[in-house]
């Protein structure tokens, strides 16, 4: 039930496009200022309207977050987040989503960006730690891993592969992402995700990498 994985990519973000036995899943949508590179994917992977079973978010920063409306309503495609995201992704403030609520350059960048980016969108569905998700069509599930935000997720497959959102990052070389809400969560995550038995990480931001180079040039 877990198929190939096409990277949506974008000068912002990346979003993953895969490929199972029953149709599609998409793990994050991107911003909408860039719609056209998805457009353009999932026409090239034959995926059709209703064929986009599930959209995962995986926090609800507005660069992650900026489809989902419109995948909703061309492609009937269900959207999942965390409890803690919703706040984010309805109304755009991502506050809702952070402990920290006095970053000063959180706060600059949500005035400056809400208005070019946000998209209001609704979730369908609330997901949480360990939840499966093969009855959208994937031998996989979701992984709690806060620290970024609140409610960050990841999705783990059967085969290995860990769609990380932005808990780590590969900007020249894996690391943890330094837009940190709350050290503590973002390390107990990092060292979670050391247990899980991953293979291949697909970052939000970055080239997807092996989890042993991240192990090997981690502190």
């Amino acid at each position: 039930m877990a198929g190939e994985i096409k990277t949506i990519t974008n000068p912002i973000v990346n979003c993953y496009l895969i490929k199972t036995d029953s149709g599609f899943i998409m793990v994050d949508a991107g911003v909408s200022f860039y719609r056209g590179a998805l457009k353009k994917a999932l026409k090239q992977a034959g995926c059709r309207p209703g064929g986009l079973k599930l959209v995962v978010i995986t926090h609800g920063d507005y660069d992650h977050t900026g489809n989902c409306a419109w995948l909703q309503k061309n492609y009937s495609a269900k959207i999942a987040v965390h409890k803690s995201e919703v706040g984010a992704v309805e109304g755009g403030d991502m506050f809702a989503s952070r402990k920290n609520k006095q970053n000063t350059g959180l706060r600059i960048s949500q005035a400056v960006f809400k208005p070019l980016f946000f998209r209001k969108c609704k979730p369908d569905i609330l997901v949480g730690d360990g939840d499966d998700l093969s009855q959208y069509g994937l031998d996989g599930r979701v992984v709690y891993i806060p620290g970024h935000t609140t409610g960050s997720i990841g999705v783990l497959t059967g085969e290995g592969d860990f769609f990380c959102g932005d808990l780590l990052t590969n900007s020249g070389r894996p690391e943890k992402n330094r837009l940190v809400d709350n050290e503590a969560e973002m390390d107990a995550s990092i060292e979670k995700l050391k247990t899980l038995g991953e293979k291949t990480v697909y970052p939000g931001h970055g080239k997807p990498f092996r989890m042993e180079e991240f192990i090997k040039n981690s502190p």
